[in-house]
């Protein structure tokens, strides 16, 4: 165990993101138990457009208020994305949809690379930065309105028997709940 070191600003505020974060994502869960995978998904591509939203109104804000929502909808695509692509991208391939689940990775690991890049972004670049939560928003619902909701897993849930259906709300929820906020210790 490492001694703790003093944390600056950011990781205060990367904290307070996640904690945030956890409590609408765990509330986006418990809207939706009952074994419905799909409706849980879309519960959480509504939360995460709600954050893109909330980003995009955040224009005369500071750079720190912006960071807060900006490490908020990383965690939320964070926890998300690793559901997904544990269990449902898998699942997709196993049906026999592997150029679906191929693409589906695809999207995914361009979002984080798009993601990424919005950290490295000057905080004084406030134009540069909302033109990439812009493009990233763009490219996350398409992503998940066209392409998951609109055909790929309504065909998944088609596909399988309720047992299978079951299966995987359950190993998503799993997934979903193992991405734990960053805990804040020491000062």
């Amino acid at each position: 165990m490492h001694p703790a070191l003093p944390l600056s600003r950011r990781h205060w505020i990367a904290a307070a993101a996640a904690s945030a974060a956890m409590f609408n994502l765990r509330e986006a869960i418990a809207q939706t138990r009952g074994g419905d995978w799909l409706a849980m998904v879309k519960a959480h591509h509504a939360l995460v457009e709600k954050t893109f939203e909330r980003i995009l109104a955040a224009g005369g804000k500071t750079f720190l208020q912006r960071d807060l929502l900006q490490r908020t909808l990383s965690y939320e695509l964070s926890a998300h994305s690793l559901a997904e692509e544990n269990v449902l991208y898998p699942a997709l391939a196993r049906q026999g949809l592997l150029t679906e689940s191929d693409k589906l990775y695809l999207d995914q690991a361009h979002a984080k690379v798009m993601n990424a890049e919005l950290e490295l972004v000057s905080e004084k670049d406030e134009k540069v930065w909302f033109d990439k939560v812009r493009a990233l928003q763009a490219a996350v619902l398409k992503h998940a309105k066209d392409d998951e909701e609109g055909t790929i897993y309504p065909k998944l849930q088609q596909r399988l028997d309720a047992a299978a259906n079951a299966q995987l709300a359950r190993m998503y929820q799993r997934e979903f709940a193992s991405v734990k906020p960053l805990k804040v210790t020491g000062g």
